[in-house]
């Protein structure tokens, strides 16, 4: 595994983790269990043996349908941009891993054999449950309430969708925004968490990865700077590791001397280096901005 995949691995599981709501569904979940013993631990095991039994299996095995959703779901992020199918693959694919945890349990604990015909059985067994998990994990991230700010910012406006492709948004002048006219709604906000959604600020490449800061916040993108201008809309391009957002610039500050340099300030208070190729674009698009 490449560090990039790792890297990415861990970081999709730490946002999965994060999430209070799989927290409480997991400690509902064990808790019904140990009460009504499905799969026949209920006769087999006294209430506190059956609770162990259940923390011990649902412990296990949600640990490892995250760890192989979240790997999936890193792997499978540039050929699959759709979250819920890059989850539902990675789910059927935990199905495998979560069998072969129960069976092992199972034989440890209730002394059931350790056998093909078990392993199958329990796979059978863990691949509904592990779509149902995939859904869970997908309501946990996706609460479906989008954030007032994100909706006045980018209201629903059929005129904006239909805008002619002659005049890209990427390429949009800083005086739209300022006299009123919104830009389309980011593509690129789609590839963040939904508490992240917000207007744009700036993107920063680090490593592999492209920060993506708006006003809600920031995220990591594994993906190029130049595919994330392409889908960030209006703003300019500043260094070859920095955009910043139209409506993410603050300020442009000239410095004097025998070599004159630029530095942007954004909103959310960061000082940036305009690179020399950058000079004339940056002057052109924020001229009205330019102070010193």
């Amino acid at each position: 595994m490449s560090d990039t995949l790792l890297q990415s691995t861990l970081r999709e599981l730490h946002t999965l983790l994060a999430r209070p709501r799989l927290w409480l569904v997991f400690a509902l979940v064990s808790g019904l269990f140990a009460v009504t013993g499905p799969f026949g631990s209920y006769e087999r095991l006294p209430f506190v043996s059956r609770l162990g039994y259940w923390l011990t299996v649902n412990t296990a095995t949600w640990a490892t349908a995250l760890i192989c959703i979240s790997f999936v779901k890193a792997a499978l992020i540039s050929r699959i941009p759709n979250q819920i199918t890059r989850l539902m693959i990675g789910g059927c694919i935990s199905a495998l891993p979560v069998g072969l945890v129960i069976t092992v349990i199972n034989t440890a604990v209730i002394k059931s054999p350790l056998n093909l015909d078990q392993l199958a059985g329990n796979v059978l067994i863990a691949l509904p449950i592990a779509i149902g998990f995939c859904l869970l994990s997908w309501l946990s991230l996706s609460s479906g309430e989008q954030a007032p700010e994100t909706l006045e910012a980018y209201p629903l406006n059929t005129e904006h969708v239909s805008a002619p492709a002659s005049a890209p948004t990427a390429n949009r002048s800083a005086a739209d925004v300022a006299t009123g006219d919104l830009p389309d709604r980011p593509a690129l906000l789609d590839r963040m968490s939904l508490d992240k959604r917000g207007p744009l600020i700036r993107l920063e490449v680090q490593d592999h990865y492209v920060l993506a800061v708006t006003t809600r916040g920031s995220e990591l993108l594994l993906m190029r700077l130049a595919d994330a201008m392409a889908e960030a809309g209006a703003g300019q391009q500043i260094h070859r590791s920095h955009w910043v957002a139209d409506a993410g610039l603050k300020s442009v500050t000239r410095h004097g001397g025998k070599n004159p340099r630029l530095t942007v300030e954004t909103t959310d208070g960061q000082s940036l280096p305009v690179s020399r190729s950058q000079l004339a674009e940056v002057r052109t698009r924020w001229s009205d901005r330019i102070s010193g």
